[in-house]
């Protein structure tokens, strides 16, 4: 695809002025699908950091927002002017100018009385309408520094880290109010890991955790509980609403391949009741790649920003597999090594959780692991307005996408 020119918002490192052309427009800078955004920017404009993509990352080409991260200036001429461009609508504070000096002071007030210090300034490392995450260089190495509109991800870790320290990685500090955490860094990505251990032991500390997480200060702590009977009722009305799966674009045949399945996806959840298993404390979005592995603290997990109070454990183990499965990932440095990698991470997990008679339930499970995140996503992102007119995140369609590929094994 050819780059495409797109009209730029360069704000001055002070966040009070903007670029203007010689003829009083914004500077185009030329986008390519294949150049990462920030970089492309940097290369044009000189160093910046990202505040808004102007709906980049859904095709579309609105005015980009970045801020000057130092003195120099655009090349073709033009002036720093008062004449600010129309605002975000519904915008998030690190999408206003003036974040990067914001963060840099937010992350050495988190840092007073940790006997760590900062070790220059923090970089964007991602950021969207839901969150901001920053990756800062500190006297004791790496950390990570997360910010969102809501603090419960940093009250779940606060309690976590206080209740399951093996668990996750270490907490620097947090500010629920703020809706700031701040983690070390706990090490590479599971999903790069060749060995075998390092998945099974990830899997195994979920289980733990599941067994033995104090539910009710999961609860005051700001976890939903979404209990399997509920979250039937909800997968099997979300797949009769045919105007709500139109409205995520769902293609029709996925659409068809889902609800012809719904006597055998309501009999698969029922045999998950039936079992006996009772609802249990969840990470939430338990996939591979929010969880790390190092030599030092062995496999954490992070992300706990969608943690349950209450849910069939199947939901989180479920959709661990499934992600570390799809055709996609068969590349992946664990399956090269273990060709019977998946058996053996799921007999870990269930040892773990004391259910190895289960195992036939759990393989069943993908899909409806897949579709339980469907109807969660559901529920928050239906009505939901973000900063780009017209968008929300494309969980939902993904998920169902994903469930309609992982029917066949309720056959």
């Amino acid at each position: 695809m050819a780059p495409e020119a797109r009209a730029v918002a360069l704000w001055h490192a002070q966040a009070l002025l903007v670029w203007r052309t010689p003829e009083g427009g914004w500077p185009q800078v030329l986008l390519s699908a294949e150049q990462p955004l920030e970089e492309a920017l940097s290369a044009a404009l000189g160093p910046v950091w990202l505040l808004h993509d102007g709906g980049h990352l859904f095709g579309q080409a609105g005015l980009v927002h970045v801020q000057a991260l130092g003195e120099g200036t655009p090349t073709g001429g033009g002036g720093w002017r008062a004449e600010r461009p129309p605002p975000i609508p519904n915008v998030r504070r690190w999408q206003r100018p003036g974040w990067p000096a914001t963060v840099n002071q937010l992350a050495g007030q988190l840092l007073q009385g940790t006997g760590v210090a900062l070790d220059g300034a923090p970089h964007l490392q991602f950021a969207s309408d839901l969150s901001a995450t920053h990756l800062l260089a500190t006297s004791q190495g790496r950390a990570w520094l997360k910010v969102s509109d809501s603090g419960r991800e940093a009250a779940l870790t606060t309690h976590l880290w206080a209740r399951h320290p093996e668990l996750l990685p270490p907490v620097l500090a947090a500010d629920p109010a703020r809706g700031a955490l701040l983690t070390q860094d706990g090490g590479a990505l599971l999903d790069g890991a060749a060995a075998l251990d390092a998945w099974t032991e990830a899997l195994t500390r979920l289980a733990r955790f599941q067994r033995t997480a104090d539910a009710g200060a999961l609860a005051a702590a700001g976890a939903p509980a979404l209990p399997l009977q509920q979250m039937t009722e909800q997968v099997d009305a979300l797949l009769g609403d045919r105007a709500a799966l139109r409205g995520w674009n769902l293609e029709p045949a996925v659409a068809d391949a889902l609800t012809a399945a719904r006597p055998r996806l309501r009999a698969a959840l029922r045999d998950l009741q039936l079992h006996g298993l009772p609802d249990l404390p969840a990470h939430g979005d338990a996939h591979p790649r929010n969880a790390l592995h190092s030599a030092a603290r062995g496999s954490v997990w992070f992300d706990w920003s969608e943690a349950a109070s209450a849910t069939h454990p199947f939901m989180d183990a479920g959709w661990f597999l499934a992600f570390a499965l799809h055709p996609s990932r068969a590349a992946l440095p664990v399956w090269q090594a273990h060709p019977d990698a998946a058996a053996r991470m799921g007999a870990a997990y269930l040892r773990a959780l004391d259910a190895a008679d289960a195992a036939p339930l759990l393989w069943r499970a993908l899909p409806l692991a897949l579709l339980h995140r469907a109807a969660v996503y559901d529920a928050t992102f239906r009505t939901w307005t973000g900063t780009v007119p017209g968008t929300r995140p494309n969980y939902v369609p993904y998920y169902l996408r994903q469930a309609a590929r992982e029917l066949q094994r309720l056959t």
